[in-house]
């Protein structure tokens, strides 16, 4: 039996064509080979690339760390500097409204704008009932207050002062 099985064997291994089957395999393990030697290559230059990223770019970032502080605040200012201003054009789009109301104009072509503000003073003489809210103080225009640039920026003469230093 065993010599059966040795003989199976032997005529098994004559038979197989060595070169066509593994000749593949070792192309294949070749081609490997030369895509993992590419690879190798191609990660070598990104860690010398990212290692002087690293080098310039952290440093510089570093370095301006100081500043970071100084640039949040002035961030910070800005956002309150809009804010203030988003609500003072709020209170000025309210008061021309009202402005609007009084002079019942809600045409804005030129002919509307000059007829309307004589009609709505003709009309007002006759209805002297509920007074509407008014942007009129004693009989005067009162502008809605509006924030002053020199507390947010600064004066003028300490901009100039700081520039020239």
């Amino acid at each position: 039996m065993v010599e059966q099985s040795a003989k199976d064997y032997a005529r098994i291994i004559q038979t197989a064509d060595l070169d066509r089957e593994v000749n593949p395999l070792c192309n294949n393990i070749e081609d490997m080979l030369a895509r993992l030697d590419e690879f190798e290559t191609v990660l070598a230059s990104v860690r010398a690339e990212s290692n002087s990223i690293m080098a310039n770019h952290v440093s510089s970032i570093l370095n301006f760390s100081d500043n970071f502080g100084e640039l949040r605040n002035r961030i910070d200012k800005l956002e309150r500097f809009v804010a203030k201003v988003n609500e003072n054009l709020n209170e000025v789009e309210s008061s021309v409204d009202v402005a609007e109301r009084e002079l019942n104009v809600t045409e804005y072509s030129l002919k509307g704008l000059l007829l309307k503000p004589l009609k709505a003073k003709l009309s007002a003489a006759d209805t002297l009932g509920a007074q509407p809210s008014s942007n009129l103080i004693d009989g005067e225009f009162q502008a809605v207050p509006i924030y002053k640039s020199d507390e947010y920026f600064g004066t003028a003469d300490a901009s100039v002062s700081t520039s020239s230093s």
